[in-house]
């Protein structure tokens, strides 16, 4: 997942155990090993290919994101992020792949067929699926329902800077996590506090390259097919599931600083916008979890 991790819970069993979980996950949905489950499915676009019961859920789990969202989460752009120069050299930042850039078409808005009851999954035909940020969203919602049925008694779990929690906390009081400023990740934005769930966030300022002396990112706007121009520098949503905080942190990276807020508020997330020009905009949701999940458990 090309993400550092962090796993504290009740002993150092349970920590191991939910450490190999993690490693699992990613020999499965990972795009740049080429024996994944992910690939399998990639490589036969337009074929039934059995998965194991997690990633069929995490294909499920995108197909439900990118109708929830009206197509403005896309999980299957992975050709048009290739086509950009975004491979494994372009995860470290500023990486410069020199070449032509070359311009293309909106992303269509296309379905994932997933069948839960026999372990299927069928991409459309000429499509292939990138798990980026809903993979590690997910990857840390299952380690946590797995601690917990081992008998956890809290865990907290982080996943390249996404946070899950649940449980008693250590200290008094709701769990507490700062918001690194994006620009240096060394400041602190502000402090967010939860009871349990999720805290996810998605900037533009992470993952950037350069190709055809043009410096590009690698959160890509479905409706032009291209890193999104965005005015917003970062959003970091909370939410009761990491999967669900992932994806609306991205659509409200696209939407811009005035609609970023409403987004948030539509799926049921709270948190803090940040712009390019320095603001910080707090978000308070009005329905915290979001009743479109519901449809999933």
């Amino acid at each position: 997942m090309a993400s550092p991790c962090r796993i504290v819970t009740d002993n150092d069993e349970l920590a191991s155990a939910g450490e190999r979980l993690v490693h699992l996950l990613e020999r499965r949905w990972s795009r740049f090993l080429p024996d994944s489950e992910v690939n399998a499915v990639n490589d036969a676009s337009g074929h039934l290919v059995l998965v194991s019961d997690h990633t069929a859920r995490l294909f499920e789990r995108a197909e439900f994101a990118r109708v929830a969202t009206s197509g403005r989460f896309n999980p299957l752009m992975l050709d048009r992020l290739e086509q950009l120069g975004y491979g494994p050299d372009a995860v470290a930042p500023d990486a410069d792949l020199g070449g032509p850039l070359t311009l293309r078409a909106p992303v269509e808005n296309r379905s994932i067929e997933v069948l839960r009851d026999v372990g299927g999954v069928r991409l459309p035909t000429g499509s292939r699926f990138d798990p980026g940020g809903i993979g590690k969203g997910l990857a840390g919602d299952v380690v946590l329902e797995h601690l917990r049925a081992l008998g956890a008694s809290t865990v907290q779990i982080e996943l390249g800077g996404d946070v899950r929690v649940w449980g008693s906390n250590w200290t008094p009081g709701p769990w507490s996590v700062d918001v690194q400023d994006p620009r240096d990740r060394v400041g602190i934005l502000t402090r967010l506090e939860l009871a349990e769930g999720a805290i996810a966030t998605s900037s533009v300022l992470g993952r950037r390259w350069t190709m055809g002396g043009r410096q590009l990112h690698h959160l890509i706007d479905p409706s032009t097919g291209q890193p999104s121009d965005t005015d917003v520098v970062s959003v970091t949503t909370t939410s009761s599931e990491l999967w669900w905080a992932e994806v609306v942190a991205k659509v409200a990276v696209l939407a811009g600083s005035h609609r970023a807020p409403s987004v948030m508020r539509q799926y049921g997330c709270s948190g803090v916008v940040f712009d390019r020009v320095g603001r910080l905009l707090s978000v308070a949701a009005i329905n915290q979890g979001g009743a479109t999940q519901e449809a999933l458990r």
